[in-house]
Formats: structure tokens, C-alpha cells, sequence
């Protein structure tokens, strides 16, 4: 049986973002994507590129896929079956099938250089649901505005409503009347006409399930913050968001909370140098923090310690849904990088990284990943990597916390393309991200590690 994985390509293939007065993202953006073999036999792997009307736009094959292994696509590089290709121009969607489990990472990026590169990258959505969540929402914040794609996933026409929530208001409404089963819509938060200044968050409501991916830009250029929406079934009491960094060197973290519940949160954020916080979220509303900012939203407990580089557990009394960023704002502030909570469904005893590389390509492409031990204490890993250069297995040892990277761990060799299976005898957490060594610009790109069966 083919298992589905779906997730929404904003823009595929040198297409050029048209925008309203303000502008949008500079730049032409293409989107490429590693899909992992979770599974314990070979997969076969069908992308199925769909139109914004819901048609197909063309599919692209991958037979045999190693167990733990990886198949790589690139529109601008490579052909669809049949020998054809997406377009220039192109934009739509994408639906993974696969008779083995898969997870996907999809990397946007521009194609301009130097201080006006951007990329980020999010994960693909497994779970389409009615409703869905996007905690970090700009709109006209100075140059910050966001940009949402919704997928109709459903095999009917989807009325979808958004509601932009600030606290526990909302402030703002948006609606998409009879989108076509499978079709796609691009909602720019630049264009609405009373959203201004606005610092929020998104709840995207619709009568069919849909999948949501959303873009943090500027305006004026180099900076991109890419997230995959959360579906209300990943709401949770407790959260996890490891690679939690402030004020460490230019790096810090800043992260939004959405209570899903009808009922005031009270929430208790535990970090693993030990200090607490203690914050309370309206019923349905939001709430923003930065620590290093000294932004706390009435939080008491701070202020948090800088130089911190560790990872976070939040408990609370009702479902929270979280999405954070890391950008080194205290220092260039030319790179940022989005991610989302972990709920505990979503950790465990075995989990992937659906990208790795090590100096791979001509921008030297390089990934790190961080470990969060669920619960706290040591855990034993053993770090299976499959990609282009062979397999390699490497046991580790981690206490609490841990972020590797593959230019300075020596796991892999120079030019790896591929991913990482890491076997823990506890449940973990974990978020990658992907640097060049040697270009400019916004080349971070972020994304969470994925639960393997």
C-alpha cells in the first residue's frame, strides 16, 4: 500500500513573486527536497507535482530507495518522468506516495547573492487536519510580513476561514470561498487591508482538511523564515523545543505560544540550565516572548540567563501549539531560522534527519542537528548515516543536550548527501539545520528531526 506525505511548495522553479505596493520576498525561488526511507525495506517513491487547480503537473519516480536512505530532487536540475520538466515559472504543490513510511525536507531559497540570498526549510506535513495553527504571524511589522500557503487535502471544494489572533483577540479575519480538492492558494499577509503592525499569531479553519506552510519575509530582502503549520492533534500539555539558544554569542530565540483551549493556560517553561518560567495564556490567544530582548509577556522567573545554549520543556494546564525562531539578531542579523515544537507524539526512541550533509555542493552545504534528551539525564545513541558516499555508524553519548556538527564531529566525509537514523535508549527530540560554509546571505535553513516507526 502507498503511504501519502504532503506538503505544500510555495514556489518550484525560478518563479518571480509578484507583490502589492510594498513588495514582496526579492528574488526568483526554487525548492528542493531530500525524502528519507523510514521504513526497513527498499521504498518506492512517486512525487506527484500538482497544479493550483488541483490537476497534475507531472510526477517524478524513485524505485529501490534504501532503507534509511534518501532520494534527492531539484527542479531547476533535474527532469520529471518522461524526461520532461516543470516549467519556469511553475508554483503548486507537491504529494509524496510511497509503499515504505517517508519523511521530506523541502529547502527554499532565491537566486539572488551576497546580503540578498535567503533560504530556510520545513518538513513535510503528514497530518492534514480541519484545523491548523501558525504561531508566528507578521503583517506589515516594519519590513516583517508573512506569506501562508493552504493545500485543500480533502476530496471535496474547502471553505477556509483564517483568524488572526493577538492575545485573546481576534483582530483579523481572511476567507478562500470553493478551493478545488487538491488545488492550492497563497494568502500574503502584506496584502490584507487591516492588518498593520501586527505581531500575532494564525488559526486557519476550513471544512475539508488542508496543509499549511508559512514564510516569515522581509520586504527589503535577506532574511526568510520557513515553518509547516501544526494540525490541532498536535496540540500538547507538554512541548519540547530543543537547540534553545540566548543570547549565546549573536544567536538567540524568540518563540510564540498558541493556547488551543477555550480555558486560560497557566504554562511553566523548564530549561535545562534550570531555570524556570511561569506565564499565563488567554483562552484561544497567543503569547510572545523574547528573552533576550527582555520581552517576557508578564512572565515572571526571568530574566533568562544569556550565554545559553540547551533546550526547553513547557508544561501547561491546557493544549499549546509553539513555533520558534533562532537568528543571530544580536549580531549581524543577516540569519534566521524556523522551527516548531515537538508534542511527545512526536519524540522517541528512534528519529531521522531527513537532510544531512557535510561541505556538500559548491556552497559547501553543512547541517547540524540537536538532541534534547526527553525527561533529562545521559542517553546512549548509535548514529546510522546512509547517503551518497556510503553508511556510517557512529555510538554517541549525550546528557541532556547536545548539538553535532558534521564538519567538526568527522561522522562523514566531505561531499555526504544523505540523512541520519539516531537510535537512543531514550526518547529524544531533535531539529537540523543547513549552512554554506562560504556564501552570504540568509543560508540558514532549519527544520525538525522526524519520529521513524
Amino acid at each position: 500500500m502507498m503511504r501519502k506525505l504532503r506538503w505544500i511548495i510555495l514556489f518550484a522553479l525560478l518563479f518571480s513573486i509578484v507583490g502589492s505596493a510594498g513588495g514582496a520576498p526579492p528574488g526568483q525561488f526554487t525548492i528542493d527536497f531530500n525524502i528519507q526511507n523510514m521504513g526497513t525495506s527498499p521504498a518506492n517513491i512517486v512525487v506527484n507535482f500538482i497544479n493550483p487547480d488541483g490537476s497534475s503537473a507531472g510526477t517524478k519516480t524513485f524505485s529501490g530507495v534504501p532503507a534509511g536512505g534518501s532520494a534527492y530532487f531539484n527542479p531547476a536540475l533535474h527532469t520529471l518522468d518522461g524526461g520532461g520538466t516543470l516549467p519556469a515559472g511553475w508554483q503548486g504543490a507537491a504529494i509524496v506516495s510511497a509503499d515504505q513510511p517517508v519523511s521530506a525536507i523541502a529547502t527554499v531559497a532565491n537566486n539572488l547573492s551576497g546580503s540578498q540570498y535567503v533560504s530556510d526549510a520545513y518538513v513535510g506535513i503528514g497530518e492534514p487536519s480541519t484545523v491548523v495553527f501558525a504561531p508566528i504571524v507578521m503583517a506589515k511589522l516594519g519590513p516583517w510580513n508573512t506569506r501562508m500557503a493552504i493545500q485543500n487535502a480533502g476530496a471535496s471544494p474547502a471553505n477556509v476561514e483564517i483568524r488572526f489572533i493577538s492575545g485573546g483577540n481576534v483582530v483579523a479575519t481572511q476567507s478562500i470561498s470553493n478551493l478545488p480538492a487538491g488545488a492550492s492558494a497563497l494568502v500574503d499577509q502584506l496584502d490584507h487591508p487591516t492588518l498593520t503592525n501586527f505581531n500575532g499569531s494564525a488559526i486557519i479553519s476550513a471544512t475539508q482538511p488542508v496543509a499549511v506552510t508559512v514564510d516569515e519575509y522581509r520586504t527589503t530582502g535577506g532574511l526568510l523564515v520557513s515553518y509547516s503549520a501544526l494540525p490541532l492533534s498536535k496540540a500538547s500539555t507538554t512541548l519540547y523545543m530543543p537547540g534553545y539558544i540566548n543570547a549565546y554569542g549573536p544567536w538567540t530565540t524568540d518563540f510564540t505560544m498558541i493556547n488551543t483551549a477555550s480555558s486560560p493556560a497557566s504554562v511553566q517553561i523548564q530549561f535545562t540550565n534550570n531555570q524556570t518560567l511561569n506565564c499565563s495564556i488567554p483562552a484561544n490567544g497567543s503569547l510572545y516572548l523574547n528573552p533576550a530582548a527582555n520581552v517576557y509577556g508578564g512572565c515572571t522567573g526571568g530574566p533568562l540567563a544569556s550565554n545559553f545554549y540547551g533546550a526547553a520543556t513547557v508544561s501547561s494546564t491546557q493544549p499549546l501549539v509553539i513555533a520558534y525562531n533562532i537568528a543571530n539578531t544580536l549580531g549581524p542579523g543577516d540569519r534566521a531560522i524556523g522551527y516548531t515544537a515537538f508534542a511527545p507524539s512526536d519524540v522517541g526512541t528512534k528519529m531521522a534527519v531527513p537532510l544531512i550533509e557535510n561541505q556538500y555542493s559548491g556552497g559547501k552545504w553543512t547541517t547540524t542537528f540537536s538532541v534534547q534528551v526527553i525527561g533529562g539525564g545521559t542517553a546512549n545513541l548509535t548514529l546510522n548515516y546512509s547517503g551518497n558516499l556510503g553508511t556510517f555508524s557512529v555510538p554517541f553519548t549525550v546528557n541532556n543536550a547536545y548539538t553535532f556538527n558534521q564538519l567538526s564531529d568527522g561522522h562523514i566525509p566531505s561531499g555526504f548527501l544523505g540523512s541520519v537514523t539516531i537510535l537512543s535508549d531514550k526518547p529524544i527530540a531533535v531539529i537540523g539545520d543547513q549552512n554554506s560554509l562560504i556564501l552570504f546571505g540568509d543560508v540558514a535553513a532549519g527544520f525538525p528531526g522526524v519520529k521513524a516507526p
